[in-house]
């Protein structure tokens, strides 16, 4: 009991602390009173949770204020430095568009060039094109690479990838400068063993003669090497709530556990025979197979979890103790949550965890039943945990989890894992028969792939189901799933489902007044209009057109998380993919009612045509949209084409010029001169120094200028002599690269309020 509240006690303690925007001297000086209340208190329970509230607040402002220590300092970014460094990490593996290969792995700098840019401990760099050079876990390189900040971008209901950064260690993330990547040292280093050896055994299933995305899914469950897994697969996998499967837990665990103990029994049998009894041999050969596994793929969250309980188990078994579930669960997490504070940040926390507590709390009312229904139920229960999980997370979760995952969860359980596993041990062990293994394994996802990705093409719509509820409405679920597991009655039934309700209700009317949102799209463009239950959407950001974008990345769950089902407008301003690259996505997963577009991209009439100065139109709520570029010329460049958008609300007017320069500014401000008055403008193609002339900047007069490109982007924009023109007549400057999104909400008879994203989400770690 006691040990029970101090684990408590310092989870409880780093959990918050990781949370806070800044670190006030009250929460120092309520620490003290707590630990000082805690000495006076006479009951044990209460102290020990106290100091253990203590130490987990210290553990979390201890590891918080390491990583601001070990940041990339502010003069470095950007710049080209020289690093000797040793690969700390798998060589993750991806093809671009171009063909070019392009690997990205960890490295632990042991010099930084110059002097006044060394601090990060671990760095994430990308190496493209060299494919004759893949650097190995353990070799010592030598780099220049161009380095910046772990930024990541900043949207409203899109992954967190600057926490994510923090939750991985990463203090600095650059690119190799081509030609300069030089071998210093091969060696494998006892920390780098475990990645060596996974390196072998992916790069041997990658040789082998499947289709991409069985290997890709062969090499997550056999080593955890996700760089195969792209964002079609990953989605395909989403639509059918099995992408879990593809993450090393507590299933593979146990069952290479599991083969532990049967390889222990002959030698129990010989022992017994010899008449001596060795107790512990099981548990130990157990406990070494699994940790051994758990190496081989990584340690990530889940594993840490599954091997910290399984070490709880023996360990008790060993001792002649008893071990319960929900005790060495919780150590479980306080010893990932020591590890990395910032571990619950991250969704593979609290959905490993969550998982293994709801299934817990589900057995405690199943003892009885039999088999067959356990096992429905038991999928049945884990597909209800996952609405409020994936909502709050993914947003949103599959309605048919429950069936796909009765067969897929033993399928590949107990049958693509084991021979996954049984072609690893051949392959690492030198012997024939691996590529046998592996081709067994591969059977089943060939078959079940094809019409997977058939059925979610043709019938998308019943398959899975897009929520973004709220604190509240997660928290409201989490007691009615406890009820649900219950053998309840009707009133406990009534109460749940009413629990339940808020999570699945549609989204409350939007707040009145107009909100106008850039989005942090990195290098690009995307502007959401928003009135009522209308919405214009202004360029789709960069990207793949025809695989991972903004899109689907930034623009669809910000959209989603705001309601918005379907769009009014879709303005494509020209054909640079920075601008259109999400086009087909977005067409693709909303109804969109009418599409302008620049030149460079087909019109398809009638909902499709070309943008055209003069066109304008009004909605109820008072909105004026006007287009005021291009007119009928056909010899404009695809930047000087771009559609240029005016919108009115209220007494205030935004200009959307896309990537227009100096010579369309001049045509514009002759032919529309007073007109082009706008309180608010978009920077011209991002900042760039062939825009934003003295002319356009003296006839708009903008009070607020935002520019739209990414952080330390290679191009330099926006240019300092574009910036310093706005400043010197007066206009506020803001970028998303530095704020995030940016929404601006108008109101009818007052200023408007604008919210920076990435202020909402700052951390004191950040």
């Amino acid at each position: 009991l006691y040990m029970r509240s101090w684990l408590s006690g310092v989870e409880l303690g780093i959990l918050p602390v990781s949370l806070l925007p800044r670190l006030p001297d009250p929460w120092l000086v309520a620490g003290r009173a707590a630990c000082g209340l805690a000495l006076l208190w006479r009951g044990r329970g209460c102290r020990r949770f106290c100091s253990g509230l203590a130490l987990g607040a210290a553990l979390a402002l201890a590891h918080g204020h390491a990583l601001v220590r070990a940041r990339l300092p502010e003069a470095c970014v950007g710049q080209y430095v020289t690093l000797h460094a040793t690969v700390s990490s798998l060589p993750r593996l991806g093809t671009m568009r171009n063909g070019e290969v392009r690997q990205r792995f960890e490295v632990v700098p042991e010099d930084i060039q110059p002097v006044h840019c060394a601090g990060p401990r671990r760095v994430l760099l990308s190496l493209y094109g060299e494919e004759a050079q893949r650097p190995g876990p353990g070799d010592r390189w030598r780099f220049e690479a161009r380095l910046r900040r772990p930024w990541g971008l900043a949207n409203p209901g899109s992954f967190n990838m600057q926490s994510w950064f923090a939750q991985s260690g990463i203090d600095a993330v650059g690119s190799i400068k081509s030609g300069t990547a030089e071998l210093v040292e091969a060696r494998a280093s006892p920390g780098s063993i475990h990645h060596r050896l996974r390196r072998t055994v992916s790069l041997r299933i990658a040789g082998m003669p499947v289709e991409g995305e069985v290997s890709a899914m062969l090499r997550a469950v056999t080593v955890a090497d996700k760089s195969g897994i792209d964002g079609e697969l990953w989605s395909l996998l989403q639509q059918f709530g099995v992408n879990h499967l593809l993450v090393i837990s507590g299933l593979h665990i146990a069952l290479v556990a599991g083969a532990g103990y049967l390889l222990a029994w002959p030698l129990q049998r010989v022992s017994a025979l010899a008449g001596r009894q060795i107790p512990w041999v099981p548990g130990l050969l157990a406990l070494a197979l699994a940790t051994s596994y758990a190496a081989l793929a990584g340690f990530s969250v889940a594993t840490l979890r599954a091997l910290c309980m399984l070490a709880c188990f023996i360990v008790a078994d060993v001792a002649g103790r008893r071990s319960g579930s929900a005790d060495t669960l919780l150590l479980a997490a306080v010893v990932v949550l020591v590890l990395n504070p910032l571990a619950a940040l991250g969704s593979g926390f609290w959905l490993s965890f969550g998982a293994v507590a709801a299934l817990l709390w589900l057995s405690c009312w199943q003892r009885g039943s039999n088999r067959y229904r356990r096992l429905l139920a038991t999928h049945a229960f884990m597909a209800l945990v996952m609405l409020p999980m994936g909502g709050w997370w993914f947003g949103g979760s599959s309605l048919v989890a429950a069936v796909a995952n009765l067969v897929m969860v033993p399928l590949v359980g107990f049958v693509v894992v084991p021979l996954a596993l049984l072609g690893a041990l051949l392959c690492l062990l030198g012997l024939p028969g691996d590529l046998l293994a592996w081709k067994l394994a591969a059977w089943p996802l060939q078959q079940l792939l094809p019409p997977a990705a058939q059925l979610v093409e043709e019938s998308p719509a019943w398959l899975y189901h897009h929520l973004f509820p709220g604190l509240a409405a997660v928290l409201l679920a989490l007691p009615a799933l406890a009820l649900t597991a219950m053998p309840a009655g009707a009133r406990l039934r009534l109460l749940a489902a009413l629990l339940a309700l808020p999570l699945v209700l549609p989204a409350a009317d939007r707040e009145p007044g107009t909100t106008v949102t850039v989005l942090d799209v990195g290098q690009g463009t995307a502007v959401v209009v928003m009135a009522g239950d209308r919405a214009l959407l202004y360029d789709t950001g960069g990207g793949d057109p025809g695989g991972s974008n903004m899109a689907t990345s930034v623009v669809l769950p910000y959209l989603r998380s705001r309601g918005i089902r379907a769009l009014e407008m879709l303005v494509v301003s020209h054909a640079d993919e920075d601008h259109s690259a999400g086009m087909d996505a977005i067409r693709r997963a909303l109804p969109v009612r009418q599409v302008r577009v620049g030149p460079g991209i087909a019109a398809q009439p009638p909902a499709q045509r070309p943008c055209r100065a003069g066109e304008a139109w009004r909605w109820p709520g008072g909105e004026t949209f006007r287009f005021l570029s291009p007119a009928a010329e056909t010899d404009l460049s695809s930047n000087d084409g771009s559609c240029v958008l005016q919108v009115t609300i209220g007494g205030y007017r935004l200009l959307l010029p896309g990537d227009i320069e100096r010579q369309r500014e001049l045509a514009l401000v002759r032919y529309w001169g007073a007109e082009l008055r706008s309180d608010w403008l978009l920077a011209a193609h991002h900042g760039s120094a062939t825009s934003s002339t003295p002319a356009l900047v003296k006839t708009v007069r903008a009070a607020t200028v935002v520019f739209s490109s990414g952080y330390a982007n290679r191009f330099g924009h926006p240019h300092e002599s574009v910036a310093s023109r706005f400043r010197r007549a007066g206009a506020l400057l803001l970028s998303t690269a530095q704020t995030g999104a940016l929404e601006f909400h108008f109101m009818p008879g007052q200023p408007p309020v604008v919210t920076a994203w990435r202020a909402r989400q700052r951390r004191f770690w950040m």
